[in-house]
């Protein structure tokens, strides 16, 4: 008799949930200042200034805060979000067409 294969690990779905949600919690620490961003670095809802040193900054209307696309270390933030949504799909795709075999 064939055994079934194993469920993916429970962490590989919680993971990214638990980091987001730490970094979440994490972000007023990270941002220097409380002052909102000079409105000529703004292209739409994006924030994009060379001069500005800061990787977050806050957003221009509401709470929260965005990235400053001109810092390099924004697009490794932005890959890194995307890698951790990406995995678990993945992962579960690979899971399910391994049951179907």
């Amino acid at each position: 008799m064939l055994k079934p294969p194993f469920p993916p690990p429970i962490w590989i779905i919680f993971c990214p949930i638990l980091l987001l949600a730490g970094l979440s919690l994490l972000m007023p620490l990270l941002v220097k200042e409380k002052l909102k961003p000079p409105d000529h670095g703004w292209r739409g809802i994006f924030y994009s200034n060379p001069d500005d040193p800061a990787l977050f900054v806050p957003k221009r209307f509401g709470i929260g805060y965005t990235l400053n696309f001109s810092n390099p270390w924004s697009w490794v933030v932005l890959a890194l979000i995307f890698a951790m949504v990406a995995a678990p799909l993945i992962l579960s795709t690979t899971y399910m067409s391994r049951l179907s075999k």
